[in-house]
């Protein structure tokens, strides 16, 4: 299994301000590492791209997180055909907080939203 510690440490900041700009809409934040870009979308719609299976257990691990004031994060990796789930708790994610490689694995134009009931047909991805 590959772990992206380095690559989540590296877009650390720009994570953070994708969360705290739009945690109010409990957003799944993505890390694109080919297109070096960071996505908050809504969850539901991110989730519902998924398969059947890891749609239920993400759904399920993402209520939880948010009931626990936490963060999802998806790093996905076009060149090694991963797309793999972090979850950080609400400690992690302070403002001035630091990706913390005990967290359970599971610049401003690089953040975009992309809105629920967007034209966006995958519901996922639309670029700035």
């Amino acid at each position: 299994m590959e772990y992206y510690w380095d690559e989540i440490a590296e877009f650390w900041p720009t994570i953070m301000e994708a969360w705290h700009e739009h945690k109010d809409k409990q957003p799944l934040i993505e890390c694109n590492l080919l297109e070096r870009r960071v996505y908050a979308y809504p969850a539901k719609d991110y989730i519902n791209t998924l398969s059947e299976r890891t749609r239920l257990i993400t759904l399920r691990q993402f209520k939880q997180v948010m009931a626990h004031g936490g963060m999802m994060l998806f790093i996905i990796d076009p060149e090694r055909r991963v797309l793999q789930s972090y979850i950080f708790n609400a400690n992690d994610i302070e403002p001035q907080a630091k990706p913390r490689r005990t967290t359970k694995r599971v610049s401003k134009k690089n953040v975009e939203f992309v809105p629920e009931n967007s034209d966006n047909k995958k519901g996922r991805r639309t670029r700035a």
